[in-house]
């Protein structure tokens, strides 16, 4: 059964724009996925972050299924990963294009 979205409101781009503003202050961008099984960087996979190499921040992501944990090399938790480290520009960059379209459409 398809889900029905409600209509973006202005507010909710307005608040989407607010969490990827606050998670930046703390971990500013770049994002950068290093995953173990496209990289082979010989450890677990995390998110580089910022282009400072004066600061050390990384992010590292648990993923628990069940009783289990994902752990480094596996697919399933690099996919977790890429998605996340890719989050803070795709979000910026498609509410950019949401509002784009609908100055276009006014």
């Amino acid at each position: 059964m398809e889900r029905v979205l409600d209509a973006l409101r202005e507010t909710d781009l307005s608040e989407v724009e607010e969490r990827v503003s606050r998670a930046l202050e703390v971990a500013p961008a770049p994002w950068i996925p290093l995953l173990e099984t496209r990289h082979g960087i010989g450890g677990c996979s995390f998110i580089q972050v910022g282009d400072d190499p004066a600061l050390d921040i990384e992010i590292y992501v648990d993923v628990h299924v069940g009783t289990g944990k994902l752990t480094s090399p596996d697919r399933r938790l690099d996919a977790v990963i890429d998605f996340l480290g890719h989050a803070p520009a795709d979000v910026i960059r498609l509410t950019a294009e949401v509002r784009r379209l609908r100055n276009e459409l006014a």
